[in-house]
Formats: C-alpha cells, sequence, structure tokens
C-alpha cells in the first residue's frame, strides 16, 4: 500500500513486554508498511505496588507509519485485539508527520497539507538526558501533574569520537523519556523539568513536544 504524502501518520503504542511483535503482525495485515519495537520500561504511582518493588514495567513501544485514512482502523483493531479501551491494557496515540522517507521505494514523502484537528487534549513531551537521569525527570513531572511515563533506553553510532547533536553528545547512553499530558499541564511539567535538570545548561538534555491528534487507554489524567 502507497502512503498518501499529504495524510501521514505516527501510530505509537505502549504495551507491556511480549506485545510488541503482535502488533507490529497485526499492522501489517492492516496495511502498515512495516514497523519498529523499542523496548522500554513504564512507571506507576501506587503505594502498594511501590511496597512490592514493582514501580518500574517492562515495556514495548511500537510504531509504524500509515495513512490518515487507516487511523479510525488502527484504533479499533488494537482496541479489540489488546484490549487498549480498558485501563491498564496499554496505550496507543497518533501524531501527524511533516515527512518520511518510504525506504522500498526510496521516496521522500513531504506533508504539504496543514490542517488543525479539533478537541485534541494530549501532547507527546520527549526528553532526552543521560543515562540514569530518568528518575529525576519523572521526579519532577510528578511534581507538575504528570502521572507517569515511559523510558526508553538509547545511545550514539558508537563510533570512537563522540558525536554530537544540537551540542550534545550522545555517547555514552542516553535516557529517552516519553510522557503523555494533557496541553494545559505540559507547559508546567516542561519548566519543571527543565528546573530540576538544569536544561537551558549546555549538554544538559534535551526536551521537545510534539502534537498527538488522538489517544486510546489513558486513564486518571
Amino acid at each position: 500500500m502507497n502512503l498518501d504524502s499529504n495524510k501521514l501518520i505516527l501510530f505509537c503504542s505502549i504495551m507491556d513486554f511480549g506485545k510488541g511483535s503482535k502488533a507490529l503482525k497485526l499492522a501489517r495485515k492492516l496495511g502498515a508498511i512495516g514497523g519498529t519495537i523499542f523496548l522500554g520500561k513504564g512507571t506507576v504511582r501506587s503505594e502498594l505496588l511501590n511496597i512490592l518493588g514493582l514501580l518500574e514495567i517492562r515495556k514495548e513501544i511500537f510504531l509504524t507509519i500509515i495513512d490518515e485514512g487507516l487511523e479510525d482502523i488502527f484504533y479499533d483493531e488494537m482496541s479489540n485485539k489488546f484490549g487498549l479501551n480498558k485501563p491498564n491494557h496499554g496505550i496507543a496515540f497518533s501524531m501527524p508527520l511533516k515527512g518520511c522517507i518510504e525506504i522500498r521505494e526510496n521516496k521522500h514523502l513531504l506533508n504539504t497539507e496543514k490542517k488543525g484537528v479539533t478537541n485534541v487534549n494530549y501532547e507527546a513531551i520527549f526528553v532526552i538526558v543521560d543515562k540514569g537521569l530518568s528518575d529525576s525527570v519523572l521526579d519532577s513531572a510528578g511534581s507538575a501533574g504528570s502521572t507517569g511515563g515511559t523510558v526508553i533506553h538509547g545511545r550514539g553510532t558508537g563510533t570512537r569520537e563522540k558525536e554530537k547533536l544540537f551540542d550534545i553528545e550522545i555517547e555514552p547512553e542516553k535516557d529517552i523519556i516519553l510522557i503523555l499530558s494533557r496541553v494545559e499541564k505540559t507547559e508546567k511539567i516542561v519548566n519543571a523539568i527543565k528546573e530540576r535538570l538544569n536544561i537551558d545548561e549546555p549538554g544538559a538534555g534535551i526536551i521537545f513536544v510534539l502534537d498527538v491528534n488522538r489517544t486510546l487507554g489513558l486513564y486518571g489524567e
């Protein structure tokens, strides 16, 4: 299936370990070109789980690029197969893309159509910091109203010389924290993280925020 260059959507689901490959299989069946699965850990806030030492839960983050026309179908099928409409079964969200490179056909697709999306209540906050600082990020976000997030471990290119991204060294390993936030809470969460980790200082980290089209499975926000 060819993607419509005017209607590109990044579809993401975050579920318990072992379900990412099943989501990928379903996505291909529905018409997605392919997908990527990342390992991560989720965090929940519960006194009982804290006592039991179960605050960190292994997660798989599944990403795929689809045509906007498939968005409703993806939400319906993911909900039916994985129960994302029920609490604690995982979440899904989608974001508009500016463009992508379609590897198999070697095409650069650019989203030329700009249109508003109504009733968008969430934004995706991405924070990239040195490995080991994810707890500080989540604690500061929690103090500003966030109910949790997902941590993805990444690393740089592995070359002898340290590469830089926006003047930040990407060796050694980094923690990537994804937080879905209600729009009205985003600025407060971002400021809390920025102040605690001194993100304004060179090399301290990166924060960026992306619009979210739609969400599924978010409760207690």
